[in-house]
């Protein structure tokens, strides 16, 4: 019963942690989307790009092999190699 308790106080602690980091991070957000000249809707405009520009960071900054990502619509280099030695075997053998 203890190490439940201990473990309710240490997730509650860190999800207190985070909310703070995220309320000084959105802070500091605002604050520099204030100091932008223009309109509400021109700030507003500049922070979503920001945020959208932000989540697509990952996506194009990957330094992961072609067919190694959860996305990838492209085969691992390891079986395009295996498919033409494949393909090399049965030319070879067509041949004989």
């Amino acid at each position: 019963p203890e190490r439940g308790a201990i473990q309710e106080i240490r997730a509650a602690h860190s999800t207190v942690k985070r909310d703070r980091a995220r309320e000084i991070t959105m802070g500091m957000i605002l604050q520099l989307l204030q100091k932008l000249p223009g309109s509400q809707n021109f700030k507003v405009f500049v922070g979503t790009s920001a945020l959208i520009g932000l989540c697509a960071v990952p996506v194009f900054a990957k330094d992961t092999k072609a067919g190694h990502d959860l996305f990838s619509q492209e085969k691992p280099q390891a079986m395009l190699d295996s498919e033409s030695e494949l393909r090399k075997g049965y030319a070879n053998r067509e041949e004989q």
